[in-house]
């Protein structure tokens, strides 16, 4: 029988190191930050007024994230935006609705909070993802800009 799959928030006593684990496989290149930097960031992440981190476990065993956040908006009647970031699930996990889990959650989240939107942007290279994020009713309709620093 296959695990159960859930969905709920972090709180500040989820194990950061074990989350950026799984954030690792969205970025493989980064350096592991310092322990304090990642508490302090783990601190920050909890503290910062409409910022939620989703979790997704199949059973005991964490398999997915997505970071949100609301962010309130002078246009569009008032109605905040939701910024959606680091959506990853487990390589081992895919393809078994945890993605999905995550999305429906996500935008669950941005109606009760009267978003008019939820907006996320996705690498380029990324197609199997627009596949998915496309599926899941999103649609490419603007063009992004980055500035690293």
């Amino acid at each position: 029988m296959p695990a159960e799959l859930t969905v709920r928030p972090a709180t500040p006593d989820d194990d950061p190191d074990r989350i950026f684990d799984l954030l690792w496989q969205l970025a493989p290149s980064d350096d592991r930050p310092d322990p304090d930097a990642l508490a302090g960031a783990w601190r920050d992440l909890h503290a910062q007024p409409g910022r939620t981190l989703l979790l997704a476990f199949l059973g005991p065993r964490l398999v997915g994230t997505v970071d949100t956040l609301v962010v309130p908006n002078l246009t569009h009647g008032a109605r905040p935006f939701m910024l959606v970031e680091n959506v990853v699930v487990d390589e081992a996990a895919r393809r078994r609705g945890v993605a999905g889990a995550l999305m429906r959650s996500a935008v669950d989240s941005a109606r009760s909070a009267n978003c008019y939107k939820v907006q996320l942007v996705s690498n380029r290279r990324r197609v199997e993802a627009h596949r998915f994020y496309e599926s899941a009713g999103f649609t490419p309709s603007a063009t992004g800009y980055r500035r690293y620093l």
